[in-house]
């Protein structure tokens, strides 16, 4: 199979725009943008992220870490981007709190699945994290950050932002 056009194909699945964010063992601050983000289980409450295993932050991925998925807004174009990126303070200029375990919270995002990692499986060339939600919140300020066919849209038509 041609990866390319595979990766095309999957591109017509518009999704929404996650950061991920967890502490490392040095309590140092990570973050990634993730759109490999889905709902899992009602009973009970579990959701699933997909890391890249190539990216630094997989490692810090292990079970019962606490980590948070902050959903973007389509205001937040500029975080999607921060936290995209390799070898960066992704944290400069990013307005965040911290959770009761310390995990950044990405201030005016559109909501907050706070979680602990459940468990971490193989899948080709990712990890799929499971966690095990113990929080959420809800913030009615927007409407959501979204990617379709390899670039950031708004919800309402598929232009570029």
């Amino acid at each position: 199979m041609d990866q390319r056009e595979f990766r095309n194909t999957l591109g017509q699945f518009a999704t929404g725009v996650t950061v991920i964010t967890t502490i490392g063992d040095d309590h140092e601050l990570i973050g990634l943008t993730a759109n490999a983000f889905s709902s899992l289980s009602l009973e009970p409450p579990l959701i699933l992220v997909c890391i890249d295993k190539k990216s630094g932050s997989a490692p810090v991925f292990v079970k019962e870490k606490p980590f948070v998925v902050n959903i973007l807004t389509e205001n937040q174009e500029d975080e999607c981007w921060a936290f995209a990126k390799k070898g960066t303070d992704k944290f400069k200029n990013i307005a965040y709190t911290l959770s009761e375990f310390g995990v950044p919270i990405i201030e005016q995002n559109l909501a907050t699945i706070e979680c602990e990692v459940n468990e971490v499986l193989e899948g080709g060339d990712h990890l799929i994290v499971t966690g095990l939600v113990k929080n959420v919140q809800q913030n009615d300020i927007g409407e959501p950050l979204i990617f379709f066919k390899g670039r950031i849209c708004r919800l309402n038509s598929p232009s570029t932002i």
